[in-house]
């Protein structure tokens, strides 16, 4: 991945040569950065910092600004960015975001949310970022007081990839980049001052209400005044938390690979592991999901649960977003989906494929002949879809019994949850395929009739 070009550092200032140094070795030729400019000090002392290492290292640099629309001030910030962008003839995008959808996190969360979605959807291969020594200090001493583990304590990395991105599911989001992270607050204001740079002023950066500014303005200069050198300590030590949560990962990935199959977790397994692990390999799991790791407690009660509810109880943990159930010998990790009424139906547009997403899931229906629910017999009526609603019974085999639907599902070994949200297929008022299950008799296309086969494929 290392660039090919050789940067000078004795042509440099020092500040431009520690940024060049930490860039140099992961960008490749003609690597498109981006970087995150806000206006204030930091993104404007990167800015002219990448500016002028663009055509040594060979990678071509553009801006992104996120108004929040918190501050009565952002549209003078958004101003203030375009017209420095536009003298140094830099590209420029403003994006206007909304945080009100997460503001039940924290105002600063909810913004830190609203901004990464936004860099996730950009044309580029790396978002550049501000963030230095300070800001690493800062961030794990907020982790800490918020009880964060391993993994919340190793703080900001040089380097980040993201999920998947908005182009295909083979494609990533651009990776994270602070190039800045081994430089302090007082570097920066120096190189500023010393190249003479203008800069906004955030008024909330003041506001100690804020938890990040009471320990910048109230504790950490106390602390500085025993321990002159925290800055750096904390940073060794976050980076020490990011070396043992890598080893947490890779113990999470091997324990997967026992206690991992199919999308469901062997209880067996995870007895024989241990309480601890398996907290470590939920989180890991969760986490390749895409879902936050969750609070303490709940995972402590859902492991509680998991291993020492009776066999036959129905255990039901939401942890965040996600939620732990038990079944048959398995522990699953789900999305927490919303309630859908009893009485919901769907008539079927003829489309073979059919998402209905309140249900989490998508029917199929392939044409075949003399296999599947017989078209001729449906003819005009159409089909339609509901739930269960109790009661329900289906015969599968010509001269065969007729079986409760509920006796059936659980012969197929089919989680409760799933049962509740499988569409069954009717015709008129007549229940005549269960996908999983097969075709009422009388209802299955015979040699040379044709038919519709129909599965149903949850999304995991």
């Amino acid at each position: 991945m290392a660039n090919s070009r050789k940067l000078k550092q004795s042509s440099f200032d020092s500040l431009e040569a520690a940024v060049g140094a930490a860039l140099e070795p992961l960008l490749f030729l003609r690597a498109r950065l981006v970087l995150g400019l806000s206006g204030g000090l930091d993104s404007v002392v990167l800015l002219e910092v990448l500016r002028r290492l663009a055509r040594p290292l060979g990678f071509k640099l553009a801006c992104v600004h996120i108004n929040h629309g918190i501050s009565p001030n952002a549209s003078r910030w958004a101003a203030f960015c375009a017209r420095k962008c536009k003298r140094l003839d830099i590209p420029l995008t403003v994006h206007e975001v909304d945080v009100a959808p997460y503001r039940a996190e924290g105002l600063e969360a909810a913004a830190r949310r609203a901004r990464y979605q936004v860099y996730a959807r950009q044309d580029a291969d790396f978002i550049v970022l501000a963030q230095h020594l300070d800001d690493q200090a800062e961030t794990l001493l907020l982790q800490l007081l918020r009880g964060a583990g391993v993994k919340g304590g190793a703080a900001m990395p040089l380097l980040r990839q993201q999920g998947r991105g908005k182009t295909g599911k083979s494609a990533r989001s651009p990776a994270i980049l602070r190039p800045m992270l081994a430089l302090s607050r007082q570097q920066i204001k120096a190189y500023a001052r010393a190249h003479r740079l203008k800069w906004a002023e955030d008024e909330s950066n003041a506001d100690t209400r804020y938890d990040r500014n009471f320990l910048r303005h109230r504790v950490l200069p106390v602390i500085g005044q025993a321990f002159p050198g925290y800055r750096a300590t904390l940073a060794r030590a976050a980076g020490h938390l990011a070396e043992a949560s890598l080893i947490l990962d890779e113990l999470a990935e091997a324990d997967a690979k026992l206690a991992v199959t199919a999308n469901k977790l062997v209880l067996a397994e995870l007895r024989r592991i241990g309480v601890a692990r398996t907290k470590n390999l939920v989180r890991w799991l969760l986490l390749q999901q895409g879902a936050a790791a969750p609070e303490a407690d709940r995972l402590q009660e859902g492991l509680r649960q998991l291993f020492q509810a009776r066999d036959d109880a129905a255990v039901r943990v939401v942890l965040g977003a996600c939620e732990l159930r038990r079944y048959a010998g398995y522990a699953y990790l789900l999305r927490s989906r919303a309630e859908v009424p009893a009485e919901w139906r769907r008539d079927w547009d003829g489309k073979r494929v059919w998402p209905l997403p309140e249900l989490g899931g998508t029917l199929h229906f392939a044409r075949g002949a003399g296999a599947g629910l017989d078209c001729a017999r449906v003819g005009e009526r159409g089909l339609s879809v509901s739930l269960r609603q109790g009661g329900e019974k289906l015969r599968l085999q010509p001269g065969g019994s007729t079986r409760s639907l509920k006796n059936l599902l659980q012969e197929a070994r089919m989680p409760p949850w799933e049962r509740e949200r499988l569409p069954l297929i009717y015709c008129a008022d007549t229940l005549v395929a269960v996908p999983g299950l097969g075709v009422a008799s009388g209802w299955q296309a015979g040699a040379g009739n044709a038919g519709w086969t129909i599965t149903w494929q949850r999304q995991e």
